[in-house]
């Protein structure tokens, strides 16, 4: 992932606007962008939302199916990620260009969620060592 770097002009800008309570958009410091969530879109799922916040447009599909768990993990069921960025979401994707922030997301999900704290996987699981639920979450960015 790339570093951002702010010019000190950069930085005083931004500082003044929380001071004011002022956004370069018009919105103060406690305005939410508009923001829309709409669930089962997608009727072979087993889950699905579509979430448009402000300008950004994002699908998302759940897939449930019962698999043999990992044998590091034979008493939880997992989770799965993957993530696209439609070359028609932004200029910049056009081509593979979205390939490089879809796998960051894919991979920062994955560890997100990997720890018990965050996400407990052990009720996914139905006979450990034997049976577990495996959820596949597909993201598909439509538009940002």
């Amino acid at each position: 992932m790339s570093t951002l770097v702010l010019s000190e002009s950069e930085k005083t800008f931004i500082l003044h606007g929380v001071e004011q309570n002022f956004r370069v958009d018009g919105r103060t410091r406690s305005d939410v962008r508009p923001m829309v969530l709409e669930t089962d879109i997608v009727s072979h799922a087993s889950g699905s939302c579509r979430l448009r916040l402000a300008n950004t447009d994002i699908l998302v599909g759940i897939k449930a199916e019962l698999e043999k768990p990992l044998p590091q993990h034979p008493d939880r069921g997992r989770i799965e990620f993957s993530v696209d960025c439609s070359a028609n979401a932004t200029p910049a994707f056009e081509g593979r260009g979205g390939d490089d922030l879809a796998a960051d997301i894919s991979r920062i999900l994955a560890s997100s969620y990997e720890s018990p704290e965050v996400l407990n996987l052990a009720p996914l699981c139905i006979l450990p060592g034997k049976t577990c639920w495996i959820l596949y979450v597909d993201i598909l960015v439509l538009e940002v």
